[in-house]
């Protein structure tokens, strides 16, 4: 699926085809299980700031796509109710140590 966005006075073309994916959900058949879901995206192009996308999927017959842009942060905590964590940053050191102990994610805290 492909989206166009505008910035600072020029266009950006969001491409789930072209763009780096960093989740992507699991699909089943219309009518079951997983025929709805979400994936995350990357999209990196010389001098633009990296975007953060989600897409939104069905395969449902009649329901629509979706490409909503995120910020970083909600890309991070995206992945983190999934049980990943987007390794971005090397400040989540924090993080890490404290996983590595066995504590979970954001419910434990």
């Amino acid at each position: 699926m492909k989206r166009s966005i505008a910035y600072n006075d020029g266009r950006i073309v969001l491409d789930t085809d072209h763009d780096i994916c960093l989740y992507s959900a699991a699909r089943g058949s219309p009518g079951g299980a997983y025929a709805r879901g979400k994936d995350l995206y990357l999209h990196e192009e010389d001098g633009v700031p990296d975007i953060y996308y989600i897409h939104s999927w069905s395969m449902e017959p009649g329901e629509g796509e979706l490409l909503q842009p995120v910020s970083i942060v909600a890309a991070e905590e995206f992945l983190e109710i999934r049980g990943l964590m987007l390794a971005a940053y090397p400040e989540k050191k924090g993080s890490l140590a404290l996983r590595s102990y066995g504590y979970g994610i954001a419910e434990e805290f």
